[in-house]
């Protein structure tokens, strides 16, 4: 497979990984975004914006531009989240930023993917499309994470809303 058509799969990934956060997103107030499974761990809101910063990493590399709001807080450990954008703007932000980002994905040649990786990443990553393969690893991580917390705060679990989704779908189509 080259890297081109490897990207193009990643892409795809991203793309899924759009559709199942606004499913995981659903009934999440602002307040349950912002809550911590305990003192110290990541919230529903600290790890979109860790996702969006390292999405943001693959943009810069790629002259797409970033989201709309500043990604500096999310590099690092969560805090308690009063300063986080509520659940409405990181919806639109995501969506906004990744509609940009996958379609530039998908345009870059094998030279631009063979370029050096624009981060210092932990497993030996050298180049671009290696770093873009990090990013959907560590951003599916992250989506189980949110997945936890939603049903730790008592919302329906995400693979319950999934499902239901897709029988809805698919009962729509007969």
């Amino acid at each position: 497979m080259s890297a081109t058509e490897r990207a193009k799969g990643l892409s795809d990934v991203l793309k899924f990984n759009d559709d199942v956060l606004m499913v995981a997103l659903t009934d999440v107030t602002d307040d349950l975004a912002r809550r911590r499974l305990r003192d110290g761990g990541p919230s529903m809101a600290w790890s979109i914006g860790h996702m969006l910063h390292h999405r943001n990493h693959i943009a810069r590399a790629i002259g797409c531009r970033g989201p709309a709001f500043d990604l500096t807080r999310y590099a690092n450990s969560a805090t308690d989240g009063r300063d986080y954008p509520d659940v409405g703007e990181l919806q639109r932000t995501w969506t906004e930023f990744s509609t940009r980002l996958v379609a530039a994905l998908k345009q870059l040649s094998a030279e631009e993917l063979a370029a050096p990786s624009p981060i210092p990443l932990p497993h030996g990553e050298k180049t671009l499309l290696d770093t873009l393969r990090f990013v959907v690893w560590h951003e599916t991580l992250h989506l189980g994470q949110i997945s936890l917390l939603r049903s730790h705060h008592g919302l329906t679990p995400l693979a319950t809303l999934i499902t239901d989704g897709a029988a809805a779908s698919a009962s729509n189509t007969m």
